[in-house]
């Protein structure tokens, strides 16, 4: 009879096992289990960035509204200002043409009793 080439504590699974935890297979065991871990956190994690971006999302679209209704107030604004800023051109205009009015008729009638001085 041929005796068996692994004695037969190494025959059972339980003694290969047992011979590849001791020379490294333990490390590699913790090296799985650390890498599930650190999954598991990554997903928790993206989980969580993903609900705060939805949160982000309703704050970006708030924002947006305030800074359209920020330009609407701003174009309103400056047309409001062009507006008040013809009238006063207009106005001043208008103020000119009297002044104008008034010196000629200041002119005239100091003139004319210096030309009644003269004619006298």
């Amino acid at each position: 009879m041929i005796p068996p080439l692994l004695p037969l504590a190494f025959s059972d699974w339980t003694g290969l096992l047992f011979v590849f935890l001791i020379f490294g297979g333990g490390g590699l065991i913790s090296e799985i289990i650390k890498n599930m871990n650190r999954t598991r956190v990554e997903i928790a994690t993206l989980r969580s960035q993903q609900q705060g971006t939805e949160g982000l999302g309703r704050e970006m679209s708030a924002l947006r509204e305030t800074v359209e209704d920020l330009r609407r107030q701003v174009t309103e604004l400056r047309d409001t200002t062009t507006q008040y800023d013809l009238s006063i051109d207009t106005n001043m205009q208008h103020m000119e043409r009297r002044l104008e009015t008034l010196e000629r008729q200041a002119r005239s009638q100091g003139s004319e009793p210096v030309q009644q001085r003269t004619q006298s």
